[in-house]
């Protein structure tokens, strides 16, 4: 063992002392080739080492002196010797009369530089980086890396993952970026060794990096001090915890924390810098998410484009997270009926994932829910069913909810299988058929639209009244599913108004095109055809909008075929077809696609419900001013035994209050 005496002093502004500076920062160097070479002068000039002597110079003389030996291998330019290197590794301090910076804080300065100049599609250099920040244990350096790349660092330097499985414990205590970073390192590491394979590309595309959760940091975000954290550390740990409560189905909390992190980042950025891009991108990819997961998809998308246009402009050659982004944005746009969108977004996710060389998506089951529910939107049921094998392989990485479970059940519909669909639908966990509002399950108003679709399609009248039963005005989905209802009951009038709620109101294109679908299919039963070839046309216009031909296929098999041909020149066709972006159609093609598609309406309306005798009392003794307990009385029943009764006639009529039992009554007996 060599003593303390034998430890390099340098001291004082002159040539020997810039020599031996220079030599402790190569010592520093696991390897010292042609760019680390370069790395070590950025670092000696950092370091404002007080000497006339140029770093190259004094390279020449360490090699004169024998200090730096010529290396024979054909990357590595010069080598240090091992008992040199470890005596000049000694150098931890240096007298302020020769340079600003130790050794040590120079080198992780010019690290700093030269990842910040790197240009985004050059990696030259960065495993050499990350070998000498390993040396130094310089994890600052591995957090800032985190900060900048995410998870991009292991495709640009792969030595990443063992580089952050070695940090110590003691560094990872309190750290929520590197303890972020060394699960990720864990995970894709365990990916490697269940794949057997070492292609980062592949890896990242197979690795759920969207589930870790750090249970050790939950609670930081409001119980540490406002200065205790960085911008950095408080947008990964808004990010934690907001995800952590979305995947408990918590989504109100997950935005609740979302609120919260983003004050905390207001009041930082008064005083000192704010996160990284990168990681605002992950906590807005994050937000955008539970936005998705609450139903609300005008927010979301505006949200969620704004990851996709950070990584186009910033990271425009790494997957992450440009590839997660486009396919959550295209979710949202299926949530709101923005068929285009979804259309456009999948199909750059998947060009660029070819880019990348991936073979599929970080979020491929997600990308293929959306891709199944666009080819049943252009009626293409070979394209929907082919998705299916692939769709039940993928892994979920993210909580749909119903939508896969309804996805398949309207492609059962479209091959005449819609018995199965409902019983799909009736055995669905997730799905359920008593949404309330506020239940997770229940805030897709369209997807509660197709399970009523598939319920009038396997004709399944009662279930449907049950449905709406469970519902209250304020539950999603609520108008459809009572417009279903009293077409089912021929309630012209109660259609009306409902569908006039949803037309009105802001639940998107594609559930206005079902709500004016089902008005034509009102109106075509009433025999009246110049009104409904005009509704007709309006929910065209609809359909081209949100780019779906769903409310065409929810039409009856006798309307859709009379409407097709009565409009089968019409120019909305052609803009319908047009709209489907990703896979050319022609409007005689869509036409085919819907005629030959089965019954989707197979019990026609009842215009004229069929009452025993005793209903018809009943229904006659409350169009009276008559009190409940009064007409119990001419009835010789209890008032709890009558309002049963009034309870099942509503229901056989598919109306909810007196009121509108009376008006039923009116009604037919004009007729």
């Amino acid at each position: 063992m060599l003593g303390p005496e034998f430890t390099p002093t340098p001291a004082g502004p002159s040539r020997e002392s810039g020599a031996l500076y220079l030599l402790a920062l190569f010592s520093w160097a696991p390897q010292i080739t042609t760019s680390m070479i370069d790395l070590v002068h950025s670092a000696f000039a950092s370091a404002e080492v007080e000497t006339t002597a140029a770093p190259a110079d004094l390279t020449s003389l360490l090699t004169a002196e024998g200090l730096l030996t010529v290396s024979t291998g054909t990357d590595e330019v010069f080598a240090v010797p091992a008992v040199i290197r470890a005596l000049m590794r000694r150098v931890t301090e240096v007298d302020a009369d020769l340079a600003e910076k130790s050794p040590r804080q120079a080198l992780s300065a010019a690290v700093a530089d030269a990842v910040g100049r790197q240009r985004s599609e050059s990696r030259a250099g960065l495993g050499e980086i990350l070998d000498l920040v390993v040396e130094t244990r310089d994890w600052r350096a591995l957090e800032r890396g985190w900060t900048r790349r995410s998870v991009n660092v292991f495709v640009d330097v792969p030595g990443a993952i063992e580089a952050l499985l070695g940090v110590p414990e003691d560094v990872l205590a309190g750290n929520p970026i590197l303890t972020l970073a060394r699960s990720a390192a864990r995970r894709i590491d365990s990916t490697r060794l269940r794949l057997g394979t070492d292609d980062m590309a592949q890896l990242l595309a197979a690795t759920d990096f969207d589930s870790i959760v750090l249970p050790e940091m939950a609670g930081r975000l409001s119980a540490d001090p406002a200065d205790a954290l960085t911008a950095n550390e408080v947008s990964v740990l808004t990010m934690l915890e907001a995800r952590s409560h979305r995947l408990n189905r918590e989504s109100k909390a997950a935005l609740d924390v979302i609120d919260l992190g983003r004050q905390r980042l207001r009041r930082i950025a008064a005083q000192a810098p704010g996160p990284t891009l990168m990681l605002q991108a992950e906590l807005d990819l994050e937000h955008g998410r539970n936005l998705v997961a609450a139903g609300r998809f005008p927010e979301a998308m505006r949200v969620l484009e704004q990851v996709v246009r950070f990584a186009e402009i910033y990271t425009p050659n790494s997957p992450h997270p440009l590839l997660s982004g486009l396919v959550v944005t295209a979710l949202a746009g299926m949530g709101h009926g923005h068929g285009v969108d979804m259309d456009r977004r999948l199909a750059q996710a998947r060009v660029n994932a070819r880019r990348f060389g991936m073979d599929s998506l970080p979020d491929e089951h997600t990308a293929l829910c959306v891709e199944m529910m666009r080819s049943l939107d252009r009626i293409d049921v070979d394209a929907a069913v082919r998705c299916i094998p692939a769709l039940e392989a993928a892994r979920p990485t993210q909580y749909l909810g119903p939508v896969p479970d309804l996805v398949h059940s309207l492609s059962y519909v479209y091959l005449d299988y819609a018995s199965i669909a409902a019983k799909l639908l009736a055995e669905s966990e997730e799905v359920g058929f008593s949404p309330q509002a506020g239940v997770s399950n229940a805030r897709f108003s369209g997807m509660v639209n197709i399970l009523g679709l598939v319920l009038v399609a396997a004709g399944d009248t009662k279930g449907l009244q049950d449905l709406g039963d469970h519902m209250g005005p304020e539950s999603p989905g609520y108008s459809i599913i009572k417009a279903r209802l009293a077409l089912a009951f021929g309630q012209h009038d109660r259609l009306w108004t409902t569908t006039g709620q949803i037309l009105d109101g802001d639940q998107g294109p594609r559930i206005k095109s079902c709500a004016m679908a089902l008005r034509v299919e009102m109106l075509h039963h009433e025999g009246r055809a110049a009104e409904a070839f005009e509704a007709f046309g309006h929910m065209l216009d609809y359909c081209a909008i949100t780019s779906s031909a769903l409310a065409v296929a929810q039409l009856s098999k006798a309307a859709r075929e009379a409407l097709i041909s009565a409009t089968a020149e019409c120019t909305r066709w052609r803009a319908l077809a047009r709209s489907f972006c990703a896979e050319e159609v022609t409007a005689a093609e869509l036409q085919r696609r819907l005629r030959e598609l089965p019954e989707t309406v197979p019990v026609p309306p009842d215009f004229q419900t069929d009452l025993t005798s005793a209903e018809m009392s009943l229904l006659f003794a409350i169009d009276s001013p008559k009190s409940v307990a009064q007409i119990a009385r001419d009835f010789g029943v209890v008032p709890g035994t009558l309002k049963n009764r009034l309870s099942a006639l509503y229901r056989k009529l598919g109306v909810r209050s007196r009121a509108e039992a009376v008006a039923y009554a009116h009604r037919n007996q004009r007729g």
